[in-house]
Formats: structure tokens, sequence, C-alpha cells
């Protein structure tokens, strides 16, 4: 069979029952019936139905604008968005925090003009190993700044150096030796490595609100015209207790600063003798808000019962008196009552405030008072005043709640 070409033929004897029409790319098959299947592929003189003619109808019927059946969509994966953010973030700050770590200035290293290695000699810091870069916190600028770094082997040679000549093992704590640069004295307890450990900064802390504290000390405690005594004894005293952590806060300054203007040096430095000074029974907690208090409130009636130079009957020394820290906030509340009755406007005359001065000086002295109570209950009902009779009247039985709560 040739392409291109018509004939007749007939079938089996049979007439013919259809015609043949080849092109080259069509067969049409017409029969009795009516027009016939078309095909659309080409045959070829190797034609037959193996697999290339399987594979050239497929692409017949796909590609000559004949679309074939499309396979349904198939739905896309959902994104977590939400973790991939926070994955994005946890990077973004990790490369933050890594670079915020590399740019950090060393504030410590700024600070420092000299690095002395072990000869004492100026070195570059490179030249001191890390585990031997040690500072004197007494060599501290006085805001705080370290300005010498040593190589801790030179001051252990000094250390040793002193105990050797003076024949002693000093306590870590003794400020025994000396700065070769500053010459301020310092302890081996002053040793501390650099830079400073977290622990060494809360040290420097401490330090630099002392120094701030000393330097209140000044402001607050106001010295009595032409008391010496006080100036040198009183200021210092309370500068050493802040050195020494005994004094923290400005409130205990001015605490101390109250019981000196209320009570007097003697008693803030010498106190009662047997009892013991103010300063160090103030400290020592034994000063409760109720004493402070009454000499907030009534600073006169406090330093007439207290002050041991004023001539107020019954003259006694300090070791005669109760000391103010050991009266009960009752005896406390009993004598407060009588500060209206001193007051400049208050209409008595002198005489009666010094008297009522007198009898109230009886409830806090330390001795028999019985000899006199006669001649002192018969002056005390002269006064018209109710009120100040029967308050006044009630002195002795507060005397012996003083006495027994000294005791």
């Amino acid at each position: 069979m040739k392409y291109g070409k018509c004939f007749y033929q007939k079938r089996k004897g049979n007439k013919m029952s259809g015609i043949l029409r080849m092109s080259e790319d069509r067969v049409r098959l017409f029969g009795r019936n009516g027009n016939g299947l078309v095909r659309n592929f080409t045959y070829n003189s190797n034609s037959n139905t193996n697999n290339n003619n399987v594979g050239n109808i497929r692409r017949r019927l796909f590609n000559d604008n004949n679309e074939g059946p499309k396979s349904p969509p198939k739905a896309p994966k959902k994104v977590n968005v939400s973790k991939y953010e926070k994955m994005l973030k946890n990077l973004e700050n990790k490369n933050k925090n890594k670079n915020a770590k590399n740019n950090k200035p060393n504030n410590e290293n700024k600070n420092v003009v000299s690095w002395l290695n072990s000869s004492m000699a100026d070195a570059k810091k490179s030249k001191i190993p890390k585990n031997k870069r040690v500072f004197l916190i007494t060599d501290m600028t006085n805001n705080g700044k370290i300005k010498q770094v040593w190589d801790r082997r030179f001051l252990n040679g000094l250390v040793e150096s002193y105990e050797t000549r003076y024949n002693r093992v000093r306590e870590a704590n003794d400020p025994f030796f000396t700065s070769p640069l500053t010459r301020k004295k310092f302890s081996k307890n002053d040793i501390k490595a650099y830079p400073p450990t977290n622990t060494t900064k809360k040290i420097i802390k401490q330090i630099m609100n002392r120094r701030v504290l000393i330097a209140e000390v000044n402001k607050i405690i106001k010295i009595k015209n032409r008391d010496n005594y006080a100036r040198s004894n009183i200021l210092e005293t309370i500068k050493r207790g802040v050195r020494n952590g005994t004094i923290t806060t400005e409130k205990q300054i001015k605490e101390l600063a109250l019981i000196y203007k209320v009570t007097g040096r003697e008693l803030l430095i010498s106190g009662h003798k047997r009892d013991g000074d103010y300063y160090t029974a103030y400290v020592e907690g034994k000063f409760k808000p109720h004493h402070m208090k009454f000499m907030k409130d009534a600073p006169s009636m406090v330093a007439l019962l207290y002050d041991t130079t004023l001539h107020v009957e019954p003259r006694a020394p300090a070791r005669a008196i109760t000391p103010l820290y050991k009266l009960p906030s009752a005896v406390i509340k009993y004598l407060s009552q009588f500060n209206k009755y001193l007051a400049r406007d208050f209409p008595l005359s002198t005489k009666d405030k010094t008297f009522i001065m007198r009898v109230l000086r009886r409830v806090v002295f330390t001795g028999y008072i019985n000899h006199d109570r006669d001649s002192v209950m018969k002056e005390i009902s002269t006064f018209k005043n109710a009120n100040l009779r029967n308050e006044l009247s009630e002195y002795y039985d507060w005397h012996e709640t003083v006495k027994n709560a000294a005791s």
C-alpha cells in the first residue's frame, strides 16, 4: 500500500463495502451507515502496534491544540509562619549579642594609668599574666577609679619583706603595709584581682557610699561653738563608724546629730559610765523609736532632763541619771505631756516652769528621793491648774517605775 493514492479493493468476493480514501495525515473509513471513525495518526511503512506508535498516538492526541485531562491541583503544604519568625528572631538576637559582646568597651582598662610588673617597673598590659593582675582597693581615686594594676608577685614580695623585717605574720585585715605609690596603708584583704569580680564591685560600691557619708558628717553634725572636744571626738567617732560599716545611712547620722544636740557631748561620748556612752548604745540598737520621737518632739524638755551642765535640782552627775534609752514608752508618754506647760506661750511663771523641771528630773534620778517628797507635794498643791497638780503628783510612782526598768 502506498500513500497518496486511491484504489478499489474487493474483499472475499463481496461487493466493495466502502471506499478508503487516504491522504498523508488522515484516514477516513466510509461504510454503509455513514461516516466512519476518524483516527488522528499516520501510518508509515514500518507501522505496527508497537510502543513507538502508542507514543506517537499520545503525542497527537494531546499536542495538536487538544489539551488532555488535567489532574486536580494539589493543595500546598501549610507553612508554620510563627515557627520561622521565632527562628529568625533568635538568630538576630544571637548575632546582636555577639556583636555587643565583641564591641563592649572595657571601662576598667580605660581608667588604668600604669601597669606595673613584678619589678614595679612600667610595663605593657600584655607583659603581666592575666592571673597575676591585681590592684589595691585602698589606692582607688575618690570617684572609685582604678589607676594602677600590679603584678601580684611584687605585692606578695612586699608583704613578705614587711613580715620578715618585723618577724611577725600579720592578720589578713591588718592595714600594716604601705603602698609604694600612694603611701596609703593597706591589708592583705585589700589586694584584689583585676578586673574586679562582682563581689569586689559590691565592696567598691560600699566604699564609695562611705566616702559620701563621711562628707555628710561634717554637714549634718553641727558642733556647738568653741566645743573643740566635740569637734575632735564626736566627728571622728562617727566617721570611724562609717568607715568600719557600723554607720551605713544618712538617717543614722541625723539621729546621732539629734542625740548630740539634745543630750550633749558628755552623754554621747562618755555616757553614764556604768551603762556606757550613747553612741555605742545607739549603734547597738538600744535607742528605740519612742526614744527618738521623744527627742524630736520635745527637745527642750529632754535637754533639761539630761543635760548635766544645767544647774537644776537635783544636781547630779551623769552616772546618777537613768539613761534615756532605758526609759519605758509609758514613762516617756507621761513626761511628754508636760511639754505644753514648759512652752514659752503657756501662762506660767518662770519660777513655776523651773519647779516643774525639778520635779520631772526626780523621775529619771537614780538615787533615793523620798526624803523631800513631802515638801515637793506641798508645793505641787499650790498650782491652780487641777490637771497639772494631778499629773505632777504622780512623779514618785513613775520614779519607782524607771528605777525598776533600769535595774
